[in-house]
């Protein structure tokens, strides 16, 4: 399928912004203030008005779009913001594809029908507000796809009242909706519709070995309801669009087009949890990660207790006060109602504890250990563990419940209503789309022998996403090895974002888009949903991973660097990287004989993954190549970074610092990676680096630290249109 390359409109489109979209936009400032509303009107503005230029540009060929948010970021609000400018603007029925299980679709349903003010029952015939169809469990927003007969359908769009289908994606409900909507496209005139699909790469895609010939029953229903519905506008909604673009050109779902819905204001996502530095990650030993009451696990709910206490003082408000956890470390059912029992008997232990006054002192110097461990020195000067806090606990306690997610644990769904704090167990219901609004505590555990895949396992991360507030008290449980691997993660998730704005910007084509393949046991997809390969390609940055340990070389290393840097008469200041134009680090440009005697000189760095000095030295050929000194002045000249704590003690989590905020109004610095002098060219930048297992565990091998941005050679993964 054709792919839609941005141009700049030769004319202005006219776009009104009436009383749907003035509606919702008055619910989001109430719901998220003033700021946070306008950056969700300059996000759908401008998506809106990108696709409106697509559809007239081509007004017959591909009307697919990718929408790409970030995991837990708020996407729906947009959706809201963009559904209430379409229904402004002509548009007048609205196909939500809205999850793979009932939960989700109900979660939508529940959403779309409270934010339009749609009514179910006798009411709909009364109110001047658009209808909401289910193919699903109703709800006081919505009424049953039976009831969409065309003589309903055109009184409605007489009366300028839009309609809402949610559909399940699972093809008996889609065929329902089809035959609904087929008869009414044949008997009313004036529909103008288009289609969300929520969670795009998720059941929608075509999955058959043999996709020339054959369809899977989910992606044939989607065909047929675009054939329909006349070719609409189809909006795949993710935060996981590996699979999406890596589809094979043969594919009806192929984007045109790709629009970025940027987080909100206070989003916490991977580069916040897994790039950045902080103790929210906590490791389990390979032994612990499996086991059903591990003295991990044990700890990780000891300190839940502890955390829920906290954010209940700290509350101003009974609803600030609630608070959950999620253990995710199998996906067997059997395993989830182990887990579950165990949890299920710890709590009431605890609970008759606490109401007897019996062996409580055994249990408080449990929860004093997960104190003392886990908490910084700031929440423990502000919160002594005393008997206020103490207190605290033991209310905390009787009002937490565990709760099975699947199917087996319906029953246990009601404590939802009755307790204040929630310890989830389970397996893929506790991932892609379910949202944990108070979510402290993550117990994960369960990954791939053979790393799986990246966008099931970026799913999986419901610690994600609006937990500024109380990120201190914030902490996931993992492995090492789980950890190392968000961290790629993380950094795949920036470099595609970096590409999906080039594509916004006319700069780049969506079949040219590349995704990291070094570093990783991790597929971009799973193999049956896309097609594409791997092969060396363009790569931004090479960090080093690696501190050096032995003594004599790290202070050989930092002789010669400290003689090279006193040995050039002028190094200038750089603004690169700076929102403000305030100067981030200090460069010289050296030759290629002064870089070669750099790289020989320094023992160790330059021997390891993901360097290789030989292939360094046969590329450093150019003149006037940027080296740059990552401080202006000696006060800001020495950082922390962590190392991770295993065996060796010698890998560092992140070398590269982020932005210093992602508030955008607030935002200043735009992080390492963006201090490039000559784009060009190599640049190699130098870190002075302090390294331990926390601040307060230093390894005393300071040391200078290398991150050498190279314009080519770097393994990818690309999309393989190979027999297509």
């Amino acid at each position: 399928m054709e792919q839609y390359i941005v141009n700049k409109p030769s004319a202005v489109l006219a776009i009104a912004e009436g009383k749907f979209f003035q509606r919702i936009h008055q619910q989001h400032i109430n719901a998220y203030g003033e700021t946070g509303a306008n950056n969700i009107v300059r996000n759908v503005r401008a998506t809106y008005l990108k696709l409106m230029q697509q559809l007239y540009a081509n007004p017959r060929g591909n009307h697919n779009s990718l929408l790409v948010g970030k995991v837990q970021s708020g996407k729906t609000s947009n959706l809201e913001l963009f559904t209430a400018l379409a229904f402004d603007n002509g548009y007048n029925f609205l196909l939500i594809l809205g999850g793979y299980d009932k939960d989700l679709l109900r979660q939508s349903t529940e959403r779309f029908g409270g934010t339009f003010n749609t009514d179910g029952g006798n009411d709909v015939l009364f109110t001047e507000n658009p209808v909401l169809f289910t193919t699903n469990d109703l709800t006081k927003e919505s009424i049953s796809i039976n009831s969409l007969d065309p003589e309903f359908v055109k009184q409605l769009l007489e009366e300028d009242r839009p309609i809402i289908i949610t559909c399940l994606k699972r093809p008996p409900a889609m065929r329902g909706a089809l035959r609904a909507i087929s008869n009414v496209m044949e008997c009313v005139p004036g529909i103008k519709p288009f289609i969300i699909d929520d969670e795009g790469d998720q059941a929608s895609l075509n999955t058959a070995k043999d996709k020339a010939r054959n369809s899977t029953p989910t992606y044939k229903c989607i065909q047929k309801l675009k054939q329909v519905l006349e070719n609409p506008l189809y909006l795949s909604v993710t935060a996981t669009p590996q699979a999406n673009i890596f589809q094979e050109d043969i594919s009806d779902l192929v984007p045109a087009s790709i629009h970025t819905v940027q987080p909100g204001m206070g989003y916490d996502g991977a580069s916040i949890y897994h790039l950045a530095e902080n103790n929210i990650v906590q490791s389990v030993t390979e032994d612990d990660s499996t086991a059903l009451m591990s003295k991990s696990l044990q700890s990780a709910v000891f300190y839940f207790f502890v955390a829920n206490a906290i954010k209940r003082l700290r509350a101003y408000r009974k609803k600030e006060m609630l608070s959950d956890m999620i253990i995710h470390m199998d996906r067997t059912v059997a395993a989830h109602g182990s887990i579950y029992s165990s949890i299920y008997d710890l709590l009431s232990e605890i609970k008759q504890a606490f109401i007897e006054d019996e062996s409580t002192d055994y249990y408080i110097n449990l929860l004093k250990r997960s104190y003392d461990k886990y908490l910084s020195d700031e929440i423990k000067a502000q919160f002594p563990f005393d008997e206020t806090l103490i207190t605290e606990i033991a209310k905390g306690i009787q009002s937490t419940g565990a709760i099975l997610q699947n199917g087996r644990g319906k029953h246990t769904k009601e404590l939802e209503l009755t307790k204040l704090h929630k310890i989830y167990i389970g397996g893929d219901l506790l991932q892609r789309g379910l949202t944990f609004p108070n979510l402290i505590v993550s117990y994960f555990t369960r990954f791939a022998k053979n790393g799986g895949n990246m966008d099931t396992t970026l799913q999986r991360a419901r610690w994600f996403g609006y937990r500024s507030k109380y990120l201190d008290l914030c902490k996931i449980f993992t492995t090492e090895e789980i950890s190392k691997e968000f961290t790629v993660l993380a950094e795949v998730e920036d470099d595609l974002w970096e590409q999906f704005e080039d594509i916004e910007k006319g700069n780049l084509e969506i079949k040219d888009i590349i995704i990291q393949a070094e570093d990783t046991k991790q597929k971009p997809t799973a193999k049956n949903k896309a097609k594409y390969k791997t092969v060396s390609f363009k790569n931004r940055w090479i960090k080093q991973k690696f501190i050096v340990t032995n003594d004599a070389d790290v202070q050989a290393n930092n002789s010669h660097i400290d003689t090279l840097i006193a040995s050039i008469p002028h190094w200038s200041k750089t603004t690169k990287g700076s929102n403000v134009a305030a100067p981030t680090a200090q460069y010289a440009l050296f030759s290629a004989e002064q870089l070669k005697e750099l790289i020989q000189s320094i023992n160790t760095s330059f021997d390891r993954e993901p360097f290789n000095k030989r292939y360094l030295l046969e590329l450093v050929d150019q003149l006037d190549i940027p080296v740059i000194l990552m401080w202006t002045d000696d006060r800001d000249k020495k950082r922390y970074r962590s190392i991770y704590n295993d065996a060796a003690q010698d890998r560092i989590k992140a070398l590269h610092q982020g932005a210093n905020t992602t508030d955008e109004t607030k935002l200043t610095y735009l992080g390492d990676k963006k201090v490039v002098v000559d784009p060009t060219k190599i640049n190699i930048q130098i870190h002075y680096v302090s390294p331990g297992l926390n601040k307060q565990t230093l390894l005393g091998k300071d040391q200078y630290m290398f991150a050498i941005y190279l314009p080519k050679n770097k393994k990818y993964f690309i999309k393989d249109n190979d027999g297509y």
